[in-house]
């Protein structure tokens, strides 16, 4: 058993005082580097002969942590111990996010969970192709953009809330336009700010844009986000908020949400494969990892590979 740590977040000692806490001593630590996140440390407790690590971080060290036992074909199980800003996957896994104790004891004893896995092949701007995994949601255009421009000092003291400066840093915001193929349908041109593919659905603050990914459905979900004016705007946050944790819960409510769906606010899809070519080169985001500006992008997934103890 090895447990990957990301320094920043929580230093060596205290996270070993914390597993000590709930019981657990003598475990091997790793802790991850700025360079590569948490997949180099991962690659070494794989060496070390670890078939169970548990992440203590954030997204973006989960998934490096993914990548990383999914390059070397490890047959490996993980247990989460949210630290990070966002903490997605946790969320979604509905995990105690705030009691360290209860996570980290689930973490380590849990009954195993398989979840299903992204994939994302993208071509950058020289045409190079690269392989990338991610478990959340991955998105293309605004939302990569703000996050590509959110400070990373603001964002290590205030939370995801971080983001809403560098949503303000990324004004005027602009629309794109992208060509969405899902499986071998014919393919689409949305014209919006942003596309999301999500296998998990919800945000912290109670969120969603894809209200119905489920982290084992074998389905990728689409939410294309293009707001035109403010009544579209304020339909929009609406129903990504209250709407969907209060009403589309109802079957009454979900009917009433889908024929009053309006496709200039948010439009939403679902598929096993997501192709996005956007008309011009736009940054691509993985779990909150800005990967870079990209040409296109391949999503699909693996169906319940990933083993995790909840």
């Amino acid at each position: 058993m090895a447990v990957i740590f990301h320094p920043s977040k929580i230093t060596r000692a205290k996270i070993e005082a914390a597993f000590s806490k709930a019981g657990f001593v003598n475990l091997s630590y790793f802790p991850s580097d700025n360079k590569t996140g948490g997949l180099k440390a991962t690659k070494k407790a794989i060496e070390a002969g670890a078939t169970h690590i548990i992440v203590a971080g954030g997204d973006g060290t989960v998934r490096a942590c993914v990548q990383a036992v999914f390059e070397e074909d490890a047959a490996v199980s993980l247990g989460l111990v949210p630290i990070g800003t966002g903490n997605i996957l946790a969320r979604n896994l509905k995990l105690p996010i705030t009691n360290l104790d209860k996570c980290i004891r689930r973490a380590v004893i849990g009954d195993v969970y398989e979840i299903d896995l992204g994939v994302a092949k993208a071509i950058n701007q020289h045409g190079e192709l690269t392989k990338f995994y991610f478990t959340g949601i991955a998105g293309i255009g605004m939302d990569a953009r703000i996050m590509q421009r959110t400070q990373t000092e603001l964002k290590r003291r205030v939370g995801w809330i971080a983001y809403i400066e560098g949503g303000f840093r990324s004004l005027p915001l602009k629309f794109e336009k992208f060509e969405v193929l899902v499986d071998d349908f014919s393919p689409r041109t949305l014209k919006s700010y942003s596309i999301l593919i999500g296998n998990a659905g919800w945000l912290p603050g109670q969120i969603s844009m894809m209200p119905d990914a489920r982290l084992d459905d074998g389905k990728l979900d689409v939410a294309a986000i293009g707001p035109r004016k403010i009544w579209d705007w304020v339909d929009f946050i609406a129903r990504v908020t209250w709407q969907n944790k209060v009403v589309r819960p109802l079957a009454l409510g979900r009917k009433w949400m889908d024929q009053t769906a309006n496709l200039k606010t948010i439009e939403n899809l679902g598929g096993s494969r997501i192709r996005v070519k956007p008309h011009h080169l736009s940054p691509l985001q993985l779990d909150g990892d800005v990967i870079g500006e990209v040409l296109e992008v391949d999503f699909s997934l693996k169906h319940r590979v990933l083993k995790i103890r909840l």
